[in-house]
């Protein structure tokens, strides 16, 4: 199981509404994250899990070959990477394993981790509701999106879905 842990705050973060703890710190996305992973381990009870997050400077590599990558989004809200950080800190009390790769967004990690073990021939479980990664189901590599009732996408629900089957996803 690969949590895509960047996905889980922001969809946390936009969800639901602001929370703040006694010293008016945001929380929202951190109490939503905690919940998400919570659920899944509870849900699932995956053997094996590991929780990838967004580098430092996660967008460098995708920047490097696509000068214009992301150049029309809104910039980060000012109080979401803290929640990052206290995320991080959540999963390393907890002794859950963290992924972050210098200049290397979650879902390219995800991609790379969830494509090598998929031609060990693992079972692989990405849990994000980020629709880019549809593109990696095969008959190893299922999506697991928690965001709607664990709804686990396989080459059949892909196609189902989106009228394109995995490999077309771009």
């Amino acid at each position: 199981y690969l949590i895509d842990a960047s996905n889980y705050l922001f969809r946390a973060y936009y969800a639901l509404p602001p929370m703040n703890n006694g010293r008016g710190e945001a929380t929202h996305a951190l109490y939503g994250f905690i919940r998400s992973l919570l659920k899944l381990i509870a849900d699932f009870s995956p053997p094996y899990l590991a929780i990838v997050f967004d580098g430092p400077g996660g967008s460098e590599t995708r920047k490097a070959v696509y000068t214009d990558y992301k150049a029309h989004r809104r910039p980060t809200p000012e109080d979401l990477p803290e929640q990052a950080k206290k995320a991080r800190v959540f999963c390393h009390l907890m002794g859950l394993p963290l992924i972050d790769a210098p200049g290397v967004e979650a879902d390219d990690a995800i991609a790379t981790i969830a494509t090598h073990w998929s031609k060990q021939k693992a079972q692989v479980f990405i849990c994000s509701s980020d629709k880019d990664l549809a593109q990696l189901v095969d008959s190893q590599i299922t999506v697991l999106n928690t965001a709607k009732e664990n709804l686990l996408m396989g080459p059949k629900q892909v196609e189902e879905i989106f009228g394109v089957r995995p490999q077309q996803m771009r």
